[in-house]
């Protein structure tokens, strides 16, 4: 029987391991189930089955099994994901990250539903409620999952079966370093167990974030079919970006930015490289949040030309706009100025210092995010903007 037992412990990695255990180093339960977990990787076909319960990871505390490693700096996660076993819709499939194993830690994931229903869901801080946004349902499947962590800035990505995977959204976290990196598998009931398969799992620590000036983040906004991409070198800022436009509902652009608090001045020279749609956009925009329905305030040029003030007044509204004379493409000298609620547009053409020609106002709650932007208003094409003499200025 001892034989017996030796290679039983030899075949599989079982709850409460320590040690080398494929990308993870640890897999145990959190919250104390009455029902034990288990958690199996297979070398050989790099899979990893987790059965897991518990009442959810959900409300101020949490039960469900969890294999995971311990991270710093900017990372990203990656895994398929598929239910094993039948049981309770609510039963939950997550990439998981986690200040401790304390059942009622601080924690962010991408969650996964027995019933198909993707959520990105967060407790905020030791001891508080846990909040979700959840995305419609779309039935039992195989599930694609990605998260990336850059900053403060998390960023979720999900597909179904051979769907390509399509970004969910970002957020923010308060999360630090070190923190718990891993996936988990809930049954939400104490009764029984829930069984899921990982396979294709990937950990891989990203490289810092290169140097962005003035500003601390980039990247795009909307989910454009065409990724972006900025370059910062010698004070030029360089923005590739694709996308629907600024408009409508919703808005597609390549951004970069930082977040301030109170009013503020900022400037920039911007100049389109090459052509494209007389529609394509670039300025300065304060914005309420990375979200593609967000409330914001710009000052845009259009790719023939054309100033233009534009806002969106709350999150979810139409786009309004208020566009000024032109007389053709060129370099301009644009400023945005926040003074309360009001936004302040400033343009010369001519290389004089920018005279103010409109304003509007945007009633925004905390910090926003203040940047520069690109719109090739276009979604199989991508325009690229020179900005120099960038400057932020806080009043």
């Amino acid at each position: 029987m001892r034989r017996l037992v030796v290679l039983f412990l030899f075949a599989v990695a079982a709850f409460a391991q320590t040690g080398e255990f494929g990308v993870f180093s640890n897999s145990d339960d959190v919250g104390a189930p009455p029902i034990h977990g288990l958690a199996t990787y297979d070398d050989a076909a790099q899979t990893y089955t987790i059965t897991g319960s518990g009442a959810d990871i959900w409300a101020r505390a949490d039960q469900f099994h969890y294999a995971w490693r311990e991270m710093s700096g900017d990372f990203a996660v990656s895994a398929t994901a598929k239910f094993l076993t039948d049981g309770i819709a609510h039963r939950k499939a997550v990439i998981q990250l986690r200040e401790s194993l304390d059942t009622d830690s601080q924690h962010l994931q991408l969650a996964i539903h027995g019933d198909g229903t993707p959520s990105i869901q967060f407790r905020a801080a030791k001891g508080e409620t846990t909040h979700t946004v959840d995305f419609p349902i779309e039935g039992p499947g195989v599930w694609r999952m990605k998260l990336e962590r850059r900053g403060e800035y998390v960023t979720f990505w999900m597909g179904k079966d051979d769907a390509p995977l399509r970004k969910l959204g970002t957020t923010i976290t308060a999360l630090g370093s070190p923190i718990l990196v891993g996936l988990g598998v809930a049954s939400h009931t104490v009764e029984a167990v829930n069984t899921v398969e990982f396979t294709n799992v990937t950990v891989e620590q990203l490289e810092p974030a290169g140097d962005l000036g003035i500003f601390t983040n980039s990247g795009d906004v909307g989910d454009p079919a065409t990724e972006g991409s900025t370059e910062f070198s010698d004070g030029v800022y360089r923005l590739t970006g694709s996308g629907n436009s600024m408009w409508g509902a919703t808005d597609q652009f390549q951004y970069i930015w930082k977040e301030v608090a109170g009013n503020f001045t900022a400037n920039a020279t911007l100049e389109f490289e090459g052509e494209g749609h007389e529609h394509r956009k670039a300025g300065i925009m304060v914005r309420q949040s990375l979200d593609g329905d967000s409330a914001y305030g710009d000052f845009v040029i259009h790719g023939k030309g054309m100033p233009s003030i534009q806002w969106r007044g709350a999150k979810g509204d139409d786009t309004r706009t208020f566009n000024l004379p032109y007389d053709e493409p060129g370099k301009f000298r644009i400023k945005l100025v926040r003074r309360g609620v009001r936004i302040y547009a400033y343009l010369s053409s001519d290389g004089a210092e920018p005279q103010e020609i409109a304003h509007t106002e945007v009633s925004f709650r905390g910090p926003v995010l203040v940047g520069l932007f690109v719109s090739s208003h276009d979604l199989a094409a991508t325009d690229a903007v020179t900005f120099t003499d960038v400057s932020i200025e806080m009043q």
